[in-house]
């Protein structure tokens, strides 16, 4: 793709925040993933309004408010910048491109991320390729991928960065992902299967113990 200007890339955040809001905002994805050895395993993804900017590659600006008492600097919040997106506000002398060219890469692939399993195919741990990037598991295919942090003390994870790179390249322990749940955040369990991978005999697949109660495609369905 071209250089984005600011006017095209506030067309694309907006139209990805929408897709955000419909299809991750304020709920958790469970990947469950096969590795080399037929091992499954499962990892839980959680998605929130204030994860939005960080996928973007946008710098929000600072801006300035006068008072009796002092004159302060603030930046404009995640969970701001996202209802801006959200309510078709998102202005021009909002934000910045980063310096290092890296927001033009990401709005190149983010809309393709934007949806109900990522359009993901691996999961990995990141390798440290890049020293700049501060991520811990990356979720995608041989295009472009999310990076993920770990929060709280749960196993679950929230995003922090897209990249427009083949995933293969940045992962180790590689596993394949074989089947996406997704569920509200206030639910207690998942209900709603997302993506089933190919070839699969699923007979042969047993899901971890505490999602042993999901769904599996019917054979007619694989």
């Amino acid at each position: 793709m071209g250089q984005y200007t600011k006017e095209s890339a506030i067309s694309i955040v907006v139209s990805c925040a929408e897709q955000y809001r419909d299809q991750l905002a304020n709920r958790n994805l469970l990947f469950i993933c096969q590795d080399k050895h037929k091992k499954v395993s499962a990892i839980e993804f959680s998605f929130d309004a204030s994860n939005f900017l960080h996928l973007t590659g946008l710098k929000v600006k600072k801006r300035k408010y006068n008072s009796d008492e002092q004159t302060d600097d603030d930046a404009i919040s995640a969970k701001e910048f996202y209802e801006k997106c959200l309510a078709h506000r998102l202005s021009v002398n909002d934000f910045e491109f980063a310096k290092d060219g890296t927001t033009q890469l990401k709005l190149d692939v983010l809309p393709r991320l934007i949806t109900k399993n990522l359009s993901a195919t691996m999961i990995g741990d990141y390798n440290s390729r890049n020293p700049k990037l501060v991520t811990d598991k990356l979720a995608g295919g041989t295009v472009a991928c999310m990076g993920f942090v770990p929060t709280g003390p749960t196993d679950r994870y929230v995003p922090n960065t897209v990249l427009k790179v083949d995933i293969r390249e940045y992962i180790s322990n590689q596993v394949r992902v074989i089947a996406v749940y997704r569920k509200s955040m206030d639910d207690d369990t998942y209900s709603e299967p997302t993506y089933f991978g190919k070839k699969i005999d699923w007979d042969q697949i047993d899901f971890p113990e505490e999602y042993s109660y999901l769904p599996k495609p019917m054979p007619s369905a694989v």
